[in-house]
Protein backbone atom coordinates (compact mmCIF):
# COMPACT_ATOMS: atom_id res chain seq x y z
CA UNK A 1 0.00 0.00 0.00
CA UNK A 2 1.27 3.48 -0.88
CA UNK A 3 2.42 5.87 1.82
CA UNK A 4 -0.29 8.42 0.99
CA UNK A 5 -2.98 5.73 1.43
CA UNK A 6 -1.54 4.63 4.77
CA UNK A 7 -1.25 8.24 5.90
CA UNK A 8 -4.83 8.96 4.84
CA UNK A 9 -6.22 5.97 6.74
CA UNK A 10 -4.23 6.97 9.82
CA UNK A 11 -5.38 10.60 9.61
CA UNK A 12 -9.01 9.49 9.37
CA UNK A 13 -8.63 7.20 12.38
CA UNK A 14 -7.08 9.96 14.50
CA UNK A 15 -9.63 12.55 13.34
CA UNK A 16 -12.53 10.26 14.22
CA UNK A 17 -10.96 9.38 17.59
CA UNK A 18 -10.84 13.11 18.35
CA UNK A 19 -14.53 13.37 17.46
CA UNK A 20 -13.99 15.70 14.53
CA UNK A 21 -15.69 15.74 11.15
CA UNK A 22 -13.68 16.37 8.00
CA UNK A 23 -15.24 19.84 7.84
CA UNK A 24 -14.27 20.65 11.43
CA UNK A 25 -10.67 19.54 10.86
CA UNK A 26 -10.53 21.51 7.64
CA UNK A 27 -11.74 24.64 9.45
CA UNK A 28 -9.16 24.17 12.22
CA UNK A 29 -6.42 23.92 9.61
CA UNK A 30 -7.83 26.62 7.31
CA UNK A 31 -8.12 24.06 4.49
CA UNK A 32 -10.94 23.05 2.18
CA UNK A 33 -12.98 20.05 3.35
CA UNK A 34 -12.26 18.46 -0.04
CA UNK A 35 -8.53 18.59 0.75
CA UNK A 36 -9.04 16.54 3.92
CA UNK A 37 -11.24 14.10 2.01
CA UNK A 38 -8.65 13.63 -0.75
CA UNK A 39 -5.85 13.10 1.77
CA UNK A 40 -7.90 10.57 3.76
CA UNK A 41 -8.79 8.50 0.70
CA UNK A 42 -5.21 8.57 -0.56
CA UNK A 43 -5.89 10.63 -3.67
CA UNK A 44 -3.65 13.48 -2.54
CA UNK A 45 -0.41 13.48 -0.58
CA UNK A 46 -0.19 15.96 2.28
CA UNK A 47 2.61 18.50 2.08
CA UNK A 48 5.09 18.87 4.93
CA UNK A 49 3.42 22.11 6.02
CA UNK A 50 0.00 20.40 6.01
CA UNK A 51 1.38 17.48 8.05
CA UNK A 52 2.79 19.95 10.60
CA UNK A 53 -0.55 21.75 10.77
CA UNK A 54 -2.55 18.52 11.11
CA UNK A 55 -0.31 17.29 13.94
CA UNK A 56 -0.63 20.61 15.76
CA UNK A 57 -4.40 20.92 15.39
CA UNK A 58 -5.03 17.26 16.26
CA UNK A 59 -2.68 17.46 19.24
CA UNK A 60 -0.55 14.51 18.16
CA UNK A 61 3.11 13.96 17.40
CA UNK A 62 4.41 13.48 13.87
CA UNK A 63 5.24 9.88 14.75
CA UNK A 64 1.61 9.32 15.77
CA UNK A 65 0.47 10.45 12.32
CA UNK A 66 2.85 7.94 10.75
CA UNK A 67 2.15 5.04 13.11
CA UNK A 68 0.84 2.58 10.52
CA UNK A 69 1.56 -0.63 12.47
CA UNK A 70 -2.00 -1.07 13.68
CA UNK A 71 -3.50 -0.30 10.25
CA UNK A 72 -1.63 -3.15 8.58
CA UNK A 73 -2.19 -5.67 11.32
CA UNK A 74 1.52 -5.60 12.13
CA UNK A 75 2.73 -5.96 15.67
CA UNK A 76 3.21 -2.41 16.96
CA UNK A 77 6.65 -1.55 18.23
CA UNK A 78 7.17 -0.74 21.89
CA UNK A 79 7.95 2.88 21.00
CA UNK A 80 4.73 3.20 18.98
CA UNK A 81 2.76 1.81 21.90
CA UNK A 82 4.44 4.26 24.27
CA UNK A 83 3.75 7.13 21.86
CA UNK A 84 0.11 6.07 21.70
CA UNK A 85 -0.18 5.93 25.50
CA UNK A 86 1.44 9.35 25.79
CA UNK A 87 -1.04 10.79 23.30
CA UNK A 88 -3.99 9.27 25.13
CA UNK A 89 -2.85 10.32 28.61
CA UNK A 90 -1.41 13.78 28.06
CA UNK A 91 -4.69 15.67 28.43
CA UNK A 92 -5.85 13.93 31.61
CA UNK A 93 -5.93 15.84 34.87
CA UNK A 94 -3.56 14.91 37.70
CA UNK A 95 -6.12 12.90 39.70
CA UNK A 96 -7.09 10.76 36.73
CA UNK A 97 -3.42 10.21 35.86
CA UNK A 98 -2.80 8.97 39.40
CA UNK A 99 -5.67 6.50 39.00
CA UNK A 100 -4.29 5.34 35.66
CA UNK A 101 -0.88 4.71 37.24
CA UNK A 102 -2.51 2.76 40.07
CA UNK A 103 -4.51 0.61 37.64
CA UNK A 104 -1.55 0.02 35.36
CA UNK A 105 0.48 -1.24 38.33
CA UNK A 106 -2.36 -3.63 39.21
CA UNK A 107 -2.56 -4.91 35.64
CA UNK A 108 1.21 -5.40 35.58
CA UNK A 109 1.08 -7.34 38.86
CA UNK A 110 -1.74 -9.55 37.59
CA UNK A 111 0.03 -10.17 34.31
CA UNK A 112 3.42 -10.99 35.84
CA UNK A 113 1.93 -13.21 38.54
CA UNK A 114 0.43 -15.51 35.85
CA UNK A 115 3.76 -16.11 34.12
Amino acid sequence: MELKNLFGKRLKKIREAKGLTQQELAELCDLQTNSITLIEIGERAASFSTIELLAEKLGVSYSELFNFDCEDGLEPSKQNLLDYLNTELKDLDETLLQHMIKYSKLVKELYTSKE
